[in-house]
């Protein structure tokens, strides 16, 4: 079969840039060398603009005119959009079936005479909602539950029965790759005193995946609690070859760790290629992901742990949904001494058992080889299809009930990741907690009592 794939971020020959792009070259390297045969387009870069091989029968064409870098891809000229309509619609005449990856192709027209699947990988960028929302026919993929809650909850408000043509295939972890590795030789690259305890961070700068609420975490480790021989690892995004944009992001984490006085505590290096991040994991006493970005699926957390290396993060978004927390510690977003008080834990302890216990359980629930045979799957066996109906269901006609984006914290309050800050108002926490919730009849005059339970929600 001919296969066309789209992703709206760039694919490098030997580099990753993020983990939904870590997932779509393990499918299309599958894919492949099943025998089929895979072309993927993506975003054209001055760092990447020529058609390569990437593994056997699949081809990577950076051809692709939007912005080179996130955000606001469509921000470009619109002769460059027009040139990708073009382009997309000559591939779609020579191919069997069109996959999008991460539904942030937002010419939906395109698709019409095609069969086509969509994956949403990610529920917060205005091009990967709009993509995933507009979707009525043939696929869609969805890698987490907690997405799958998510966007089922908002679909159905207008569309019948989604449920028949969207699927939850969680990601995997591929235990081959991503696991422990003497990783002395990167150490010494890197600049890393042999024994010092490492918290590693890794993630793209983006002051939402927590860096700043790290750096506050390093400060009472070292300056309470007198860890003096311990980095923190910082990787310089692979944006920083094409543009200079993120340097005041660098500079504001530079500044803020030496009002800290952590700055000898921090060692930033260059992004780690693919093939080094099992050594990279490796390296580390602990992995942080305390941030309030919302994620659709922790990958960071699950490859931490099968390399062996304890993680703790925020009860953000699907975090609270993937590793039971017998498995990885969580934290409510922005409890920093309690995150402190863990990550001494951690560094002083011998993680063997929780490391174990990590890895069978992610061998058991997220099997690489379910993952791929998932996508191959249905890929594979698309089919052209009527579009979803539209419905169009009265506001004053739905209960209500706690929805996938909220939680109750117990310290904190309500709170809604969309919203990044928690709701403290007493009255309506006691709502939540006897697990009832206020709502007007339909003359928007009577006080109805409705009981709910937690799970299929839609309280805003």
């Amino acid at each position: 079969m001919k296969i066309l794939i789209f992703s709206l971020g760039p694919i490098f020959k030997d580099s990753v840039h993020g983990g939904s792009q870590k997932i779509l070259r393990e499918i299309m390297t599958h894919l492949g060398n099943k025998g089929h045969i895979v072309d993927v387009f993506c975003t054209k870069r001055k760092d990447n603009n020529e058609t390569f091989s990437l593994s056997k029968n699949v081809y990577v064409h950076p051809a692709l005119r939007f912005r080179e870098t996130f955000p606001e891809p469509y921000k470009t000229p619109p002769y460059n959009l027009s040139s990708i309509i073009s382009v997309l619609s000559e591939e779609i005449k020579r191919h069997d079936v069109f996959y999008i990856h991460d539904s942030g192709l937002d010419f939906t027209f395109l698709t019409k005479n095609i069969p086509t699947v969509w994956s949403l990988r990610d529920f917060i960028y205005p091009e990967s909602i709009l993509g995933g929302l507009n979707f009525s026919r043939d696929a869609m993929i969805i890698n987490s539950e907690y997405t799958y809650l998510s966007y089922l909850s908002l679909i159905r408000t207008y569309r019948k029965n989604p449920e028949q043509k969207i699927f939850l295939i969680n990601n995997g972890i591929n235990v081959n790759h991503f696991k422990h590795k003497n990783s002395d030789s990167l150490r010494k690259r890197i600049g890393l005193p042999k024994d010092d305890l490492v918290i590693i961070y890794p993630h793209r700068p983006e002051v939402s995946k927590g860096i700043f609420e790290v750096l506050k975490v390093l400060d009472i480790l070292v300056n309470e609690k007198g860890i003096q021989n311990i980095k923190l690892l910082i990787p310089r995004y692979i944006d920083l070859k094409i543009s200079n944009s993120l340097e005041k992001v660098y500079k504001n984490i530079r500044d803020e760790a030496r009002k800290l006085n952590v700055s000898n505590n921090i060692i930033f290096h260059e992004w780690i290629e693919y093939n080094d991040l099992p050594e990279y994991y490796s390296l580390g006493d602990l992995s942080l992901s305390i941030g309030n970005f919302v994620e659709c699926f922790p990958n960071v957390s699950l490859e931490s742990i099968a390399c062996g290396t304890p993680s703790i993060s925020a009860r953000v978004a699907t975090h609270r949904y993937v590793l039971p927390e017998n498995i990885e510690t969580k934290i409510d977003f922005g409890d920093i001494k309690e995150c402190a008080n863990i990550a001494f834990k951690y560094l002083n302890s011998d993680n063997g058992e929780l490391i174990k216990k990590g890895k069978e359980y992610i061998i058991k629930h997220f099997a690489f080889s379910k993952m791929l045979e998932g996508y191959e799957d249905i890929i594979t066996g698309c089919s052209k299809s009527e579009g979803l109906k539209q419905i169009n269901i009265s506001q004053n006609s739905r209960s209500y009930k706690i929805a996938p984006w909220c939680y109750l914290s117990e310290k904190f309050g309500f709170y809604n990741d969309y919203n990044y800050e928690y709701n403290k108002d007493e009255e309506f926490i006691n709502l939540i907690k006897t697990k009832k919730i206020i709502k007007e009849d339909d003359n928007n005059r009577n006080i109805i009592i409705e009981h709910f339970e937690k799970g299929d929600l839609v309280l805003i």
